[in-house]
């Protein structure tokens, strides 16, 4: 009787582990979200959140929206709205340069083929040569673990400054990182573009500006009939609209407070040249704008606001529905949940 059981598990496992295989391949099994150490996971209102650069992403699978911000954690949501987290989604190689307890700031989520990106500026804890740098991290799922690619690989500049990375690509399907080299080192923040290696690890090529803070004709402060351009210009984030154009979102400020402004490619490719509109997209004081499409395809801008609540400055994520059917982005008010 004892053989018989023995026969019967090992038949059982064995079928287990073929169903479980996929063309030679075991499954991975299911990664757990779990909150960071010492935290919670809590459900809070969108609208009582304090997040700074908020990057949202619909998950067509999951019927579930995600959220990556900085520190480096995610939430999700079912109705954009109510948010369930933090959740721990990093796993990277504390042994490359971005080191143990790095500030991870301006993240993002990009599907390219069956893999996600998480792109993200990691400023490491100790003095190095890299002070703060912009790299991606990749898993097999939304969720992660999103971990390194290759803890030896070379993809900016050790002593650039970079922030704020967004991800592209081109007609051809090659991927790129457009990115910010930060105006607190050079004095006038320049938008830049490498194109990443097949893995994304490494970059192919140099970087080269798409454009300037200093071409920001509605940044800065008037002093003596003089103009005094933002050394600031961040969050790139680009888009398409009407037949193949071409443009993008950025934040620049106009003396402390922050606008939206956008500027478009004149030949509708990445190359440009690229030309700032004359007045920002959004005059309000919210920037870190970005896009995404709801669950069924409207396009929606998330944006952030700072405020102050009961005496506690706030970073608020606010939700603007858009058109991109023109030849321009437009604004059509706030989102309806």
């Amino acid at each position: 009787m004892k053989q018989v059981v023995t026969i019967l598990s090992f038949a059982v496992s064995l079928l287990l582990f073929i169903v479980g295989c996929k063309g030679g391949e075991k499954v991975v099994p299911e990664w757990e979200l779990l909150p960071p150490e010492g935290c919670v996971v809590d459900t809070v209102c969108i609208d009582t959140m304090d997040v700074r650069n908020p990057y949202i992403r619909y998950d067509y699978s999951s019927d579930m929206y995600y959220m990556v911000a900085d520190g480096g954690y995610m939430w999700r949501s079912k109705d954009l709205t109510l948010w369930n987290g933090p959740y721990d989604i990093l796993r990277w190689d504390t042994a490359s340069w971005i080191g143990k307890n790095p500030v991870v700031t301006s993240p993002e989520i990009h599907k390219c083929g069956n893999r996600y990106y998480y792109m993200a500026t990691f400023e490491p804890e100790s003095v190095s040569a890299v002070k703060k740098s912009s790299v991606a991290l990749v898993a097999d799922s939304i969720t992660g673990p999103y971990r390194t690619i290759d803890a030896g690989a070379v993809l900016l500049d050790a002593k650039e400054v970079a922030v704020h990375p967004t991800f592209c690509t081109d007609y051809l399907d090659a991927a790129y990182m457009i990115y910010c080299h930060d105006g607190e080192q050079n004095g006038d923040a320049a938008v830049q573009i490498i194109r990443f290696s097949e893995n994304f690890a490494r970059r192919v090529g140099e970087a080269y500006i798409m454009f300037t803070a200093s071409q920001v004709p509605w940044s800065g402060s008037v002093v003596n009939g003089e103009r005094n351009f933002s050394p600031i210009v961040e969050a790139p984030c680009l888009f398409y609209c009407g037949d193949d154009v071409m443009g993008m979102l950025f934040t620049s400020r106009v003396g402390d407070e922050k606008r939206v402004g956008t500027v478009y490619s004149e030949t509708g490719t990445l190359n440009g040249p690229w030309v700032v509109d004359e007045a920002p997209l959004l005059a309000e004081n919210v920037g870190s704008a970005m896009l995404f499409n709801d669950y069924d395809g409207t396009l929606v801008m998330a944006v952030t606001m700072d405020t102050v609540v009961n005496g506690v400055a706030k970073s608020v994520p606010r939700l603007i529905k858009c058109d991109s059917q023109f030849d321009k982005l437009q604004t059509k008010g706030n989102y309806k949940f």
